[in-house]
């Protein structure tokens, strides 16, 4: 009889966890390109504070050309020595995102174009693509690492 006993918790317990609510990974990925537009807004107000706290504590930035930043403190900073440039604009949204079927991973990639006055005045002109990895963090959808790099060819 214990083994009965026993069988039926097991299968009432896997039933149960196999009636888990699955997430609305559309919902997910409205949600990230929300959050982009947020981004791209708060690079526009040089908002260091705001583009720093879309990273997750532990997140990354990986510059083309330079040494990885990690942790959002050392993100934001760089961040900030970016957002220096003179006139500098950025626009970026992504073309693809796809949500885990769990919906607490998300991998989002897209175009970006990127300008700024040189030292001697004149434009600087970029577009390139860009990936970013985005985790779950208390519910919230925050960066764990993004990286981009330019379309021209190095010179």
């Amino acid at each position: 009889m214990k083994h009965m006993t026993l069988i039926f918790a097991l299968t009432t317990a896997a039933s149960v966890g196999g009636c888990a609510r699955h997430p609305d990974v559309v919902a997910e990925e409205r949600t990230i390109r929300e959050l982009e537009k947020q981004w791209v807004q708060a690079v526009a107000a040089k908002d260091t504070t705001a583009i720093g706290n879309l990273y997750a504590e532990d997140g990354e930035l990986l510059p083309p050309g330079a040494p990885r930043v990690s942790g959002r403190a050392a993100v934001r900073s760089a961040w900030a020595a970016l957002l220096k440039a003179p006139n500098l604009s950025l626009i970026f949204a992504s073309s693809k995102v796809v949500v885990s079927s769990a919906g607490d991973l998300a991998v989002a990639t897209g175009a970006y174009q990127l300008g700024m006055d040189g030292p001697k005045g004149q434009r600087i002109a970029d577009a390139g693509k860009f990936v970013e990895a985005w985790t779950r963090v208390n519910g919230e959808w925050k960066v764990l690492g993004n990286i981009f790099n330019s379309d021209k060819s190095p010179t």
